[in-house]
């Protein structure tokens, strides 16, 4: 008899049965316990997980700002090495004798 299988079927099955009946019974007394610590069906790490979700939302609006900065500065550099380049344009023609003249994509790039 011990060496049927269907025995040892029916004794896992039975085992497995008893294992889901006692998970449903801890889960529920901890159901039970997170309710009377806080709002019902929340967990208490809940306002530890609003405070770090406002922490992020902060961080990422202080990096859009300092992308915005960021992007302001790359565009003064930009209109500073387009002017350089411009003058360095007219001495290159100045020094080889030829007419100076303001190109006329010495203004802004885009892109």
């Amino acid at each position: 008899m011990l060496l049927d299988p269907v025995f040892w079927l029916f004794v896992l099955s039975v085992a497995l049965l008893v294992i889901g009946v006692l998970g449903v019974v801890v889960a529920t007394r901890r159901a039970r316990r997170n309710e009377r610590l806080g709002v019902p069906g929340m967990s208490p790490d809940l306002g530890s997980d609003f405070a770090r979700i406002h922490e992020l939302q902060t961080q990422v609006k202080r990096l859009g700002d300092e992308y915005d900065r960021l992007l302001a500065e790359r565009d003064e550099l930009e209109t500073v090495l387009t002017r350089l380049a411009v003058l360095l344009e007219q001495a290159d023609r100045a020094a080889a004798g030829l007419p100076t003249s303001t190109p006329e994509h010495a203004g802004r790039t885009t892109r």
